[in-house]
């Protein structure tokens, strides 16, 4: 089965309707593909611990590798990789401290600016 292209009428450029383009090319960002795996790997985990000597990446700490959380230097959703140079081993608390400071960033770009003055 062949698909048709639609051809532009007289009516079409009378009426100033414009032509149909590609998304691509109507100069609108397009998005990367994201990483399909989103979590490491028991590999890259191991990988991450030994480049760290076992230790957190924030404060040093000796890590249990039972209770290490593993993050993204690049948070995925911004278009990290789940690549060990963009992995970094954590203990709970450091990453609970670096997820919670990613969020209040972002909602502080979210968030309009106040009018100081009333009167406005």
């Amino acid at each position: 089965m062949v698909k048709k292209r639609r051809v532009p009428s007289v009516s079409d450029t009378i009426f100033g309707k414009p032509p149909r383009l590609p998304k691509n090319l109507l100069g609108l960002p397009t998005q990367k593909k994201k990483d399909i795996r989103r979590a490491f790997t028991k590999t890259q985990q191991n990988e991450i611990l030994y480049q760290q000597d076992g230790k957190c990446a924030k404060c040093h700490e000796k890590l249990d590798p039972r209770a290490t959380e593993f993050d993204h230097k690049k948070p995925w959703a911004s278009g990290g990789r789940t690549i060990k140079r963009n992995g970094r081993a954590l203990c709970a608390n450091c990453h609970k401290k670096i997820s919670h400071e990613a969020r209040l960033k972002q909602v502080d770009k979210k968030r309009k600016p106040r009018n100081t003055n009333p009167f406005l």
